[in-house]
This record gives structure tokens, C-alpha cells and sequence, in this order.
């Protein structure tokens, strides 16, 4: 097809192809997603396989899971051939969203595409659901007030979108800036990444601890105030049930993954205690 997009995620990916559907133009386009979350973990030499996989063993120890390893046709590794060899004249679409996984994912998937000669859009799903007219604009109690992703978009708001615009397309100038910001990035040794106030900032892997045990202490201080299904024993409060108000103050953290890897890290240094398995967030409490 004429038109390749390329996402930041599997679920963005299929968030993108039902929209294709929904405005008929499905066959038109095809779609490429990377599965990672860059946000975190270390980036230097990844578009190398052996450091990639260097990487996932990072991601499996520390973030406690393993689709890392099942979505082999989604790795770097997989990608890149697949994206050096997209024949000259094709119009190829990032999408990425105000958040620092997809700043990342982005400037990297230009950095692999740096040889392709080809016309290269990158957009925003914030940006372009304001550009909508009102009157198209899909609004309910889900759609997000501040769009951070792709996949918080709904289907018909985005099938609108790709049927009202196609965004605009980078000069050669900006493919060169971009590609060489994926350098600067992935040259840095600090493993945390966020998005604040328009700005990637790099920090310390531990760095929101004491903010995360801020909340988690207000939460425990309302104790009484939980339903009995989330309360284990009078005094431990479910995992799970810790997600939402930290993302609701911090939500450049993006991933309850990332919180529970920081929980099991809060443990081990006995500043949490808990009761259950420590894996994943509905298990332990």
C-alpha cells in the first residue's frame, strides 16, 4: 500500500487499524508497531541486536515480566530490516503522543528510517483532535481530557481524523534533528525518562520513590475508607488500588508497570511491607 503507518505500541497499532477500518480506508494502509516501553531501562546500542536483548533481560529482571520475548516481530531487531527496505515514494506516518515513550519511539523509528526516501509525517493524537471540527468531534464521559496516546483516542474520533487530514510532512532538516535526538537520548546512562511541561527530562530510576510512598501513605491514612475487597487483614491495601491516584499526580510515570517495578523495589528496601506475591498488582497487597 501507499500509506505506512508505524506506531509506538501493539495497542496503539490496534486502536489504528479498527479506525482504518471504520473510515473505509483499511486496505489503503498498512500498519507497523514496535512493542517496548522507552521510558525506562537502558538505550544505548539498541538498534543492535545483541544490545537489544541485552535490554529485554534488563526489562524482564527489573519491570517482573516477559512479553519482551513474545513479541519477537515487534523488536528493533525484527523492525529494522523490514523498515530499510519500504521502496522509494511511499508516504509513512508516526504516530506519538505527549509522553515520553513515544518521544522516544519516535525520533528512534527515524533514525532507522534515516535511509528510506520517502515522505515521513509525524503526528500527535492531542494535536490532531483539536484540529477536528466541533461537530465531529465524538465527545463522552471516556475520551480523556488531556490526550497523552494514541490508544486513548476513540475509534470514530480517529477514523474522522484520518479521513479530515493528513498532517504535515518533515523536511529533510527535521528527519536529520530528529534522528540525531535519538543519539543524544540514547547516549545518556540515567534509566528513568518523563515528559513535563513539554521537556523530556532524565532522572534517576528512584527518583519518584518518595512521591510514590507520599501517596501510598495518604492512601493508607484513609484506610477505613476503602472497600473491604481491596483491604487484606485490617491494614494492607491492594496493590492494584495504589495505580490510579499515583497517575492521576504523576501522570508522566504513563505505566502501572513501571509503579509496580518501583513497589517491589520499595520492598525489598523495607520501606513497603506486604502481604501476598509481589508480581503482579492484583496478586499482593
Amino acid at each position: 500500500p501507499q500509506h505506512i503507518y508505524i506506531t509506538s505500541c501493539l495497542s496503539n497499532a490496534g486502536t489504528l487499524k479498527v479506525s482504518l477500518s471504520k473510515a473505509g480506508i483499511r486496505q489503503e494502509a498498512i500498519v507497523y508497531s514496535f512493542e517496548d516501553f522507552y521510558a525506562v531501562g537502558p538505550l544505548r546500542y539498541i538498534d543492535q541486536e545483541q544490545y537489544e536483548t541485552e535490554r529485554y533481560i534488563w526489562m524482564m529482571n527489573h519491570m517482573g515480566y516477559d512479553h519482551y520475548f513474545v513479541n519477537g516481530l515487534h523488536h528493533i531487531s525484527a523492525m529494522k530490516p523490514i523498515l530499510e527496505r519500504i521502496p522509494d515514494g511511499k508516504i509513512i506516518t508516526i504516530w506519538a503522543g505527549n509522553n515520553a515513550h513515544d518521544y522516544i519511539f519516535s525520533r528512534l523509528a527515524l533514525y532507522l528510517l534515516r535511509g528510506v526516501r520517502a515522505e515521513i509525517r509525524l503526528r500527535h493524537p492531542a494535536e490532531e483532535y483539536e484540529r477536528m471540527d466541533s461537530s465531529d468531534q465524538m465527545r463522552n464521559d471516556e475520551e480523556p481530557r488531556d490526550i497523552i496516546a494514541l490508544n486513548q483516542l476513540s475509534s470514530e474520533n480517529l477514523a474522522q481524523i484520518l479521513l479530515q487530514s493528513s498532517g504535515n510532512t518533515l523536511t529533510e532538516e527535521m528527519k536529520v534533528k530528529y534522528a540525531d535526538e535519538w543519539l543524544d537520548i540514547s547516549s545518556r546512562s540515567e534509566l528513568l525518562r518523563v515528559w513535563i511541561d513539554g521537556e523530556l527530562r532524565f532522572l534517576p530510576e528512584d527518583a519518584y520513590d518518595p512521591l510514590i510512598m507520599e501517596v501510598v501513605q495518604e492512601q493508607y491514612m484513609n484506610i477505613h475508607q476503602i472497600e473491604d475487597k481491596y483491604i487484606n487483614e485490617k491494614e494492607y491495601v491492594s496493590a492494584g488500588l495504589l495505580i490510579d491516584p499515583i497517575l492521576e499526580r504523576y501522570p508522566e510515570l504513563i505505566s502501572d508497570n513501571l509503579i509496580s517495578y518501583r513497589f517491589r523495589k520499595l520492598i525489598a528496601t523495607k520501606e513497603l511491607d506486604f502481604t501476598g506475591v509481589p508480581n503482579l498488582l492484583y496478586q499482593y497487597y
